[in-house]
């Protein structure tokens, strides 16, 4: 028993044929859950790789197969027993609750799962560094603590390649340290599901959470730490682009950029960071900022100014995307400085121009301020007795993985004070 690494469709198809039993893993190599699910796949192997194969594919290898298998959404899981789909899963599968189907997969019983618990002391709406850092901090507590995550374990972390400001380590890759957190948070048994959260409502000392998938849950306190997302350029082209040039995640596609120009657009730490790592692929990589100003750290700035793949160009304002095969082909760009339009090759273009925090859920709440961002005291708490934010959702001066851990842990700690308060 092993792991199979992208099998052929025919190879796949003859181990249905020859009533195989096996788990099989649909991915994508620029999924962020899929990089997720592969670490607990790799312990899954490690503890169990003796007693069922693990079969890997990966849906841009093999098209014909993914669209055989009708997968929409990846990372896809199937429970393959003698030869038959016995059941399977979408999105990420944390490694307690896939070695129990898997178990039951082995057994005699079918590969599922009994439905969660409907209520918990505290819930924690996203799963990043902050929302799992929360839960550490809350299960140590002894708090029964359910998360909530519509996309991966690590949140940010995992579009990261590498931190460099993260205390007592030199270097880590951010997916490393979002999977370490989260499986600190999974060990001391933290309730973690793959949900999207659509609404929060408060109904005295309750607070009920409902989700896409129709899920509802309540608790007594909730952590609200479901961070931002990448603002748009709101330029021609762009959003008819978005997956084919235009990117928000250089960690997840710079492979599809190899030996090509692209073009980055920011002045931030995000955009210059990004750019080193997208130089190890493209032939060029030129960052833009709109101004003259450049807000990236100096130790920053001075490892892109030694680059010699990378050039950074000043009062340069994106104003459209020009296309060619359905695919990004140029940027056209106002020069502030002489008034003049020029047109840039570019495969790719990466907007690192700031976030917006994810709130619609509350924002009816009056927990938000004008942009949308959390208004929180020092303890976290919001003024909604019982409701707290985390993270890059608050209305904050620095948002960085430390300060998000920060957050976690000091809305935990005043969650847990109101669990045990109240009342009083």
């Amino acid at each position: 028993m092993t792991m199979i690494i992208n099998p052929t469709a025919a190879e796949f198809r003859a181990m249905l044929r020859e009533k195989k039993t096996f788990l099989a893993d649909f991915y994508a190599t620029w999924c962020g859950p899929c990089k997720m699910l592969s670490y607990v796949l790799d312990d899954i192997e490690k503890e169990m790789g003796e007693r069922i194969d693990i079969v890997k594919i990966d849906i841009d290898k093999e098209p014909e197969l993914t669209e055989e298998m009708d997968i929409t959404i990846i990372p896809g899981l199937f429970f393959i027993k003698e030869g038959k789909v016995a059941s399977q899963y979408a999105g990420f599968l944390p490694k307690e609750r896939l070695r129990a189907r898997l178990e039951k997969l082995l057994g005699a019983e079918p590969p599922v799962e009994a439905a969660p618990d409907k209520h918990y002391d505290l819930i924690i709406v996203g799963g990043g560094a902050a929302g799992l850092t929360a839960a550490v901090y809350a299960r140590r507590a002894g708090l029964k603590t359910l998360v909530l995550e519509s996309f991966a374990p690590g949140g940010k972390l995992i579009k990261t390649f590498e931190l460099e400001n993260w205390p007592g380590i030199k270097n880590v890759n951010g997916s490393v340290l979002a999977y370490d957190i989260y499986e600190q948070a999974m060990a001391l048994g933290t309730v973690y599901l793959y949900e999207k959260v659509v609404a929060l409502a408060v109904e005295g000392e309750l607070k009920k959470v409902l989700c896409e998938s129709g899920a509802e849950f309540t608790a007594t306190a909730v952590i609200v730490a479901t961070g931002t997302v990448e603002r748009l350029l709101n330029i021609p082209g762009e959003q008819e682009m978005i997956g084919r040039g235009i990117s928000f995640c250089a960690v997840c596609d710079a492979a599809f950029y190899r030996n090509k120009p692209v073009i980055i657009v920011g002045a931030g730490n995000a955009a210059f960071e990004e750019s080193l790592y997208l130089a190890e692929f493209a032939s060029k990589v030129t960052i833009l900022a709109r101004r003259d100003v450049i807000s990236a750290e100096q130790i920053t700035q001075d490892k892109v100014a030694r680059h010699p793949k990378i050039e950074v160009l000043t009062w340069r304002v994106p104003q459209e995307v020009l296309v060619e095969n359905e695919r990004v082909a140029r940027l056209k760009v106002l020069n502030k400085e002489t008034g003049a339009m020029e047109n840039m090759v570019a495969k790719g273009v990466f907007p690192y121009i700031g976030a917006d925090p994810v709130t619609d859920f509350c924002k009816d709440l009056g927990i938000t301020n004008a942009k949308g961002y959390l208004v929180v005291n020092n303890d976290m708490s919001t003024a909604i007795a019982g409701v707290y934010g985390a993270g890059d959702v608050c209305d904050k001066v620095l948002r960085q993985v430390v300060t998000a851990t920060n957050d976690g842990a000091i809305a935990a700690q005043s969650a847990l004070h109101y669990i045990r308060n109240r009342g009083e």
